[in-house]
């Protein structure tokens, strides 16, 4: 099992599926797992029942993956209820990592696509962005691989992490 960790819009997604495509793989989004299971928008989730509530289904879907496959991980997937040792213990795992600046851009590009902050102003985005990396930078630099993702493009990011040799 291959892990892709980090803020959203570095690329977890985009890279995991076309990974998985070149591998011949499985693709896997946390999110999109989520979504099928609870039968909700991560968006509605989050307003009916909670982070909490979230956090517990997202841990749960973690534990029930299996096989060999490409897992975008939810950006704050990480951070809760030990998550990290379940990576580690059942794959490998990549940290897309991206400065503030660049996920600022990359998600001010795609805020109607994302619920949780398409009502933030520039202002308020760029301090939630700086205060969550900081909160969640311990938990991502425990990956197994960090790729800086900063002024790369996606075949870029695929070169680097192919050259890391990996066997999934």
């Amino acid at each position: 099992m291959l892990y892709l960790i980090g803020f959203m819009g570095v690329g977890k997604t985009t890279i995991g599926k076309q990974l998985a495509e070149q591998n011949n793989l499985n693709f896997i989004d946390t999110d999109k797992e989520i979504k099928i299971l609870t039968n909700k928008s991560i968006t509605d989730i989050f307003q009916e029942d909670g982070e909490i509530y979230f956090r517990k289904v997202e841990t749960k879907t973690l534990k029930n993956l299996s096989g060999n496959n490409i897992v975008a991980c939810g950006g704050g997937l990480p951070i809760y209820n030990n998550n990290m040792d379940i990576i580690k213990r059942s794959g490998i795992s990549i940290y897309l990592k991206a400065s503030e600046d660049e996920i600022f851009i990359r998600l001010s590009k795609s805020l109607k696509k994302r619920p949780l902050i398409q009502k933030k102003s520039n202002d308020n985005l760029r301090d939630l962005i700086k205060k969550t990396l900081a909160e969640r930078e311990r938990f991502y630099t425990m990956a197994d691989y960090t790729i800086n993702t900063n002024n790369l493009s996606k075949t870029d990011v695929l070169r680097k992490i192919n050259s890391l040799g990996l066997v999934i």
